[in-house]
């Protein structure tokens, strides 16, 4: 049966329309100003990309260990299991440090332009090196005024986070998987998302540093970081194929 374009686009478009309503009605309810903004950007550049880094690791590791646990494989699986695993910790020690000491550091640039009551003069920088310190900061500071904003930002992010490896039911998922390509992604993928929600914190700060502080410039940017262009690309294409259009 063939799939409905129109029925397509609705299963994918909804959830996001829905978020970027909610995250509108959270700033306008909560009467947000640009440094809301910003660290609320923040916050969800660090929960939703540390939190795709785990899931992509987990996803991994589930891969490797049902390979070596598979009946064709022939190899020693304990000796491979103890490499994988170690693999495994140092994926996680690795990207938990790199990836929290970039936003600790952001931190401190962000703090000395939009600073927030009671967060140290150094943002989070004294945990450039410590990713508990940092997690136990952004609870301390940040869980409480901003972490509704997460909801919306997890939803719009739902692709993102699962990647490659949504569909495990897939017969040709191992194969996909070990693509190259697929690879990649998991590993670029968070950073990605990071960079573009950087981006967005950076033209909050333009306009607030030219004093176009309005509601109407966070609707906007909410529509480019919620709005699902992706989306309405992939649904023109599914069109065209069903319709025999170009």
């Amino acid at each position: 049966m063939a799939t409905d374009p129109g029925h397509s686009l609705s299963r994918r478009f909804v959830p996001n329309l829905a978020a970027f309503l909610v995250g509108l009605a959270l700033a306008w309810f909560l009467e947000w100003e640009t440094t809301d903004l910003v660290w609320s950007l923040w916050l969800s550049s660090l929960v939703i990309g540390y939190l795709t880094i785990l899931i992509r690791i987990g996803f991994g590791a589930k891969i490797g260990s049902q390979v070596i646990f598979d009946d064709g494989f022939t190899g020693p699986r304990w000796v491979v299991g103890l490499i994988g695993v170690g693999g495994v910790l140092f994926l996680l020690g690795f990207f938990s440090l790199h990836f929290c000491g970039f936003h600790a550091g952001h931190s401190v640039f962000l703090n000395l332009f939009f600073p927030l009551p009671g967060l140290p003069e150094t943002g989070f920088g004294e945990a450039f090196m410590n990713p508990f310190l940092l997690w136990k900061g952004v609870f301390q500071h940040l869980m409480n005024p901003y972490g509704w904003f997460l909801i919306p930002a997890l939803v719009a992010e739902r692709k993102g986070i699962l990647g490659p490896f949504r569909n495990t039911t897939d017969p040709d998922f191992f194969a996909t998987a070990a693509r190259k390509d697929a690879i990649g992604d998991m590993i670029t993928g968070p950073y990605r998302n990071v960079i573009r929600m950087h981006l967005l914190i950076f033209f909050f700060g333009g306009c607030h540093f030219l004093q176009i502080d309005s509601f109407a410039i966070y609707v906007v940017v909410s529509a480019v970081y919620f709005f699902p262009w992706s989306e309405l690309k992939a649904w023109r294409s599914e069109r065209g194929t069903a319709t025999g259009d170009p």
